[in-house]
């Protein structure tokens, strides 16, 4: 009983959390973000493997919110954080969380190619680009 106490209010702290390292990122780093077609070394994010994966969380998030997309996203098991060297490929979607309210940003879905030649989703709120 406990433990589902402490859900809620954990998972609010690390939306806010999140948020507030974005923002934190963003003012320390004006370069703070993916550009297609540029390689990242050892970067440590959130990775799905399947497109199918990425598809659903990206709609979970859009049609219920932060709260339950980021369970959604902690709770697939085609879904890690790891560390990987990769390139962007292709922006696959975009969510943003908290329209029109302070703090709103940008969830992005990624379609990568690891060093080892491997086709990930990334998951960041960091900015995508094109080159």
């Amino acid at each position: 009983m406990w433990a589902r106490a402490c859900i809620k209010p954990a998972c609010a702290l690390f939306a806010i959390t999140s948020l507030a390292w974005a923002d934190f990122a963003v003012a320390a780093d004006a370069d703070w973000g993916y550009v297609i077609g540029e390689p990242r070394d050892n970067q440590q994010a959130s990775f799905c493997t399947t497109r199918e994966s990425v598809a659903e969380i990206a709609r979970i998030f859009d049609r219920f919110g932060p709260r339950t997309g980021y369970a959604a996203l902690s709770a697939s098991p085609d879904c890690a954080i790891a560390v990987h060297s990769f390139t962007p490929r292709a922006l696959l979607a975009s969510v943003t969380i908290s329209k029109g309210k302070p703090g709103e940003y940008p969830l992005n879905f990624v379609d990568v190619v690891t060093q080892h030649g491997k086709t990930l989703y990334l998951v960041t709120t960091r900015s995508v680009a094109k080159p």
